[in-house]
């Protein structure tokens, strides 16, 4: 019994081994197509279509160009474009982000702003506000309905988050390049010239990317594989014949320097008027301090603090580098009274000293 329930379940096999062999023999051809097919099948393509689906519409060119002698503005004519970059709409009503070194100089009154939507409209947009020291500008323009960029207010980039710049390289029109976040907190304290960022100790805490970011990128979106934002692209290190380091200002600040814009027409942060010497070893081995370099004469700190001058603590917060200091500056208002604790001529002494507004971070050098 056992026997012939073999016998008939062994028949459907040999019946399509048999078929199997006489269509191999009519055409080898079908086996091979067979085998690539069920391979191909079982195939899994990584894509980042999802994010960029997502964030690709929030990103607009920007165009910069001559208004007419009578200082109008007539319909962009794309020869006549000065200059190119990105940005990035942060609001359904026309806020858009950009880099502040993109838009025109105070000096220069007879440009016109344009904004351009992935679809191809074009909007005249209107500098709300900029802040030389993060390298943002806030722009307006008069639409409804527009694609705001999706902001992850959870998530902390993290070394080797995959990442995607998006933007206008060289006025080719919207394109996506890919990498990785090389590090974090990057510091710099803003832009030296309208095209060069310096990138040292400062407020930035700038986020280094190996994804490709070329002229016109500037003011791009840099997201993460959700289609989040991750900072606005701002600066690469092209110019100092290198490849493959670009940085970005990180979504959190962005967010705050747009709000402090729209709400002042630029930030408002204190000002001390100071440069360092680099950090010194306090006596009796109490560590790092800062030692002062230079005095601001219009400054505040002007005939309070002196070049030598050691900085220990400042409102009894420690000062073990420039960074550090540079956060109590500028997380503190204008007429904010400070408490410096220093070293000077090897003598401990305390000096106060009333912070003044920074004009740097908007006036034009």
């Amino acid at each position: 019994m056992n026997r012939k329930k073999l016998l008939i379940s062994l028949i459907p096999m040999l019946v399509g081994i048999i078929v199997g062999v006489g269509v191999l023999l009519v055409d080898p051809n079908i086996g091979k197509n067979f085998g690539e097919r069920l391979y191909s099948t079982s195939l899994r393509v990584e894509s980042f279509y999802h994010a960029v689906a997502r964030a690709a519409p929030s990103v607009v060119n920007i165009y910069v160009t001559n208004l007419n002698s009578d200082y109008t503005s007539p319909a962009v004519d794309l020869d006549d474009i000065t200059a190119s970059a990105s940005g990035v709409i942060m609001s359904t009503n026309g806020i858009i982000v950009t880099n502040y070194h993109v838009v025109p100089s105070v000096n220069a009154p007879n440009k016109a702003v344009w904004a351009q939507t992935r679809e191809g409209k074009m909007f005249q947009a209107f500098i709300v506000g900029y802040d030389r020291r993060t390298d943002i500008a806030v722009l307006k323009v008069e639409a409804e309905g527009l694609q705001p960029i999706s902001l992850n207010k959870s998530y902390e980039p993290e070394v080797g988050d995959v990442v995607l710049a998006i933007g206008n390289p060289n006025n080719l029109g919207q394109t996506v390049t890919h990498g990785i976040i090389s590090a974090i907190a990057r510091s710099g304290s803003g832009l030296l010239g309208r095209d060069q960022m310096n990138i040292r100790e400062g407020l930035q805490d700038l986020i280094q990317t190996d994804a490709p970011i070329n002229s016109g990128n500037s003011g791009g979106a840099l997201i993460n594989t959700a289609g989040d934002l991750v900072g606005i692209n701002t600066a690469s290190f092209n110019g100092y014949q290198t490849y493959g380091i670009g940085f970005a200002v990180p979504a959190k600040m962005v967010m705050e320097v747009t709000s402090e814009i729209i709400r002042h027409g630029h930030v408002v942060r204190g000002y001390l008027g100071i440069s360092d010497d680099g950090t010194t070893q306090l006596p009796n081995g109490r560590g790092l301090g800062v030692k002062v370099g230079y005095i601001d004469p219009e400054g505040p700190a002007f005939g309070l603090l002196f070049v030598g001058d050691i900085i220990e603590t400042v409102n009894e917060q420690r000062i073990t580098s420039l960074k550090s200091l540079i956060a109590i500056i500028s997380q503190s208002k204008p007429g904010t009274e400070l408490v410096f604790k220093i070293i000077r001529d090897g003598l401990e002494t305390e000096v106060k000293v009333t912070l003044i507004e920074d004009r740097t971070s908007i006036d034009e050098s």
